[in-house]
């Protein structure tokens, strides 16, 4: 039993004709019929049977109906998915990123991923900048995309930068801060500030904070949060919060350090060959940030 006789059962059931199956699979009539013969017989029984001038399938006809789809299904899965090795396209990506890109943006990308690697597996976890690295090192995935830290430098992971975002040190309208005709770092110090917190292997840290006083959260989405609640001041990527800039909900600090420019990177092992589905996600990314920079 061939698949192609299972796809010329499928087509002849589904058109009710060997005449426009042949057809819709650029084949001759002769063909069709000599390899539905073929298969009835392997099979010791009849699969179809003429109705009028319509092919209909016989009672275990339309019993194997699903079966034969269920294999036409697997083959062509099997053969996409030997296609894609060969071509370099893996059958599993395994990707973390941070939260600095908007959520939407990750939908989109998502979207087009699945549709141009239809055959590959994709998983996708979201963690904060600090822990990116070290998922990466340990080969808990493949590919990890996010915020470099400010001095660029990854000790045990390979870099490749697309592109930079701004951060910006911003507080809700009414907070104290935005009174001021200019906030100095005594300023910043004494009033509370939202930070990044995040897991490695001494337990809970939290990224150095300007303030005394800090409330630890794990995501910018949650930082920004915590801003629009009036909870604190706190430096954001500015992709998160460019609606509540324009709407002047949210306004940037007057301090001369209020804004700045961070690296956005996709960071892999040293030694691991990057592949066609990194290449292709990095340049969405980079093409992205390049689009919102201009």
């Amino acid at each position: 039993m061939k698949t192609s006789q299972i796809e010329m059962f499928l087509y002849t059931v589904e058109l009710g004709s060997i005449a426009e199956a042949a057809r819709k699979l650029q084949k001759s009539r002769t063909t069709v019929s000599a390899a539905l013969n073929a298969l009835e017989d392997e099979l010791n029984v009849t699969l179809l049977t003429r109705t009028g001038n319509r092919i209909t399938a016989t009672e275990i006809g339309e019993s194997l109906v699903h079966d034969f789809q269920r294999i036409s299904l697997i083959s062509n899965d099997i053969e996409n998915k030997c296609f894609q090795f060969n071509n370099g396209v893996a059958s599993t990506i395994r990707i973390v990123r941070d939260d600095a890109l908007p959520e939407a943006i990750w939908r989109q990308i998502l979207g087009k991923m699945s549709r141009k690697f239809p055959s590959t597996s994709i998983s996708i976890y979201v963690a904060p900048s600090p822990e990116l690295e070290e998922m990466v090192e340990q080969n808990i995935v493949d590919v990890a995309y996010g915020l470099l830290p400010i001095n660029n430098e990854l000790l045990h992971v390979q870099q490749n930068e697309l592109g930079q975002i701004r951060m910006m040190s911003v507080a809700h309208k009414d907070h104290p801060l935005n009174q001021l005709r200019k906030v100095n770092l005594t300023d910043l110090e004494s009033n509370t500030e939202i930070i990044v917190n995040y897991i490695d292997e001494d337990g809970l840290m939290i990224v150095e904070p300007k303030s005394s006083k800090y409330i630890a959260l794990t995501f910018y989405e949650h930082l920004r949060d915590a801003v629009l609640d009036k909870t604190g001041w706190s430096s954001v990527p500015s992709l998160l919060i460019n609606e509540h800039l324009r709407d002047g909900t949210l306004k940037v600090l007057k301090h001369n350090r209020a804004m700045n420019w961070q690296s956005f990177a996709e960071m892999t092992k040293s030694n691991m060959p990057r592949g066609v589905i990194i290449d292709w996600l990095s340049e969405q990314v980079e093409d992205y940030l390049l689009e919102v920079s201009e």
